[in-house]
């Protein structure tokens, strides 16, 4: 949460302390009703729209990250899949790096398919198409892989499957992974948020990590919570007596 959306809340604390207290009678001041007064919306009220209001930006994200099978013969070989967040989110980048000795084996010798690159796996995939997913990397046996998407296109929900061969772990199968630290997965959200993870072994033949992302901070000036938290803000005012000279009244008479 940001510095002045923290502000905001503690002024509205103290602001909903002070009107549910029964100062204004201990210190003897006159009270007039106000006229807009409505007893149907009391100042706890108020905690009720700012915990509406932080909802959606106190959600965090989930990222799977998997390998299972045999590396040199498994289609959807590699996988990820944005498990959960808010609905309008999206994965941006996805990078993946190899722990220890080991690399990517794109040469296109006694390798998967004797690729070259990356094969999207379309009977394994979700929600993605071939056109939607950009795999990037240097040379023919890096160490770090670079997946972007089409904007908008890795939703929630969405899972990505290709394979990609691997070599230098002593291993094949998905469960080599998790060695040498694990291979690290790291998610960029389409907001900028991003997580960090790294595999660990799972089975013999599979390995998995889940990145958690952080929820976003409070909008800033400009968006949408600016105009609620003055909405929360009323609601106080209305559900509260005015002070001023007047006919003297007990909290009774309210």
């Amino acid at each position: 949460m940001s510095q002045s959306a923290k502000f905001c809340v503690s002024i509205l604390a103290a602001f909903t302390r002070f009107i549910e207290s029964e100062e204004p009678r201990r210190l003897g001041e006159q009270l007039v009703r106000n006229p807009c007064h409505n007893r149907l919306v009391p100042p706890r009220i108020s905690w009720i729209l700012i915990s509406l209001l932080f909802a959606a930006d106190l959600q965090g994200a989930a990222i799977s990250g998997f390998a299972a099978g045999f590396a040199n013969q498994t289609p959807g070989f590699w996988g990820i899949e944005f498990q959960s967040g808010a609905p309008n989110e999206r994965i941006a980048a996805v990078v993946l790096k190899m722990p220890g000795p080991g690399f990517f084996d794109f040469d296109g010798v006694g390798n998967y398919q004797n690729q070259t690159a990356p094969i999207f796996d379309p009977s394994s995939s979700s929600g993605l198409l071939a056109a939607q997913v950009f795999f990037s990397f240097t040379g023919v046996h890096p160490k770090v892989l670079k997946i972007t998407f089409a904007p908008a296109a890795f939703a929630l929900g969405d899972r990505l499957q290709f394979a990609a061969d691997i070599d230098g772990l002593g291993s094949k199968v998905g469960g080599a992974l998790g060695g040498y630290g694990g291979v690290q997965i790291t998610v960029a959200l389409s907001d900028g948020r991003t997580g960090v993870a790294n595999f660990r072994t799972d089975t013999e033949v599979a390995s998995r990590a889940t990145v958690d992302i952080a929820p976003s901070v409070v909008p800033e000036t400009g968006s949408t919570f600016w105009p609620l938290l003055c909405g929360v803000l009323i609601c106080c005012i209305l559900s509260t007596p005015l002070r001023t000279t007047g006919k003297r009244l007990s909290w009774d008479d309210e």
